[in-house]
């Protein structure tokens, strides 16, 4: 009972003091402003609420970290791992969009079709060419991208 009275307290003031209430209480009747002001305040705070997520869904799973969530999933080997999450990092700098003369994405291969991978798949392309030239090693794709500028 006490918690409600207390949330039911800050809901007034709040109402009172952040909201159209309080803005129109001068010019306005009094309970005209009371009347528009909490619906709209809660309006717009879901709006502003929504918005980021609605907006940025495909951003968030294009995100840094869940990348490197879906790489470790692909690899299952920690000191692997880590070799990758460096080489994209000097490769890329985890932007999947990136793009240096002929080589695009994440990995930065040399292929047209590559770029318009999502980025995910780019993961899965680049692992599979580590495979095929490193024995599926990223460290040994890492250290000759250390001597050579290259893998």
């Amino acid at each position: 009972m006490t918690t409600r009275r207390l949330t039911c307290g800050f809901v007034h003031r709040l109402d009172n003091c952040a909201t159209l209430s309080g803005i129109c209480r001068g010019t306005e009747p009094q309970g005209r402003g009371r009347v528009l002001g909490r619906p709209l305040f809660i309006g717009l705070l879901a709006l502003l609420i929504s918005l980021p997520f609605a907006s940025t869904s495909y951003a968030w799973k294009n995100h840094e970290m869940n990348l490197k969530l879906y790489a470790h999933n692909q690899i299952n080997d920690w000191d692997q791992f880590i070799c990758f999450i460096d080489l994209i990092e000097v490769e890329s700098s985890w932007n999947y969009k990136a793009k240096n003369g002929s080589h695009y994405g994440l990995g930065q291969m040399k292929s047209t079709w590559y770029k318009d991978l999502t980025p995910r798949q780019q993961i899965k392309a680049h692992l599979r060419y580590i495979d095929h030239r490193y024995d599926g090693k990223p460290c040994k794709a890492y250290k000759h991208w250390a001597k050579y500028g290259w893998h």
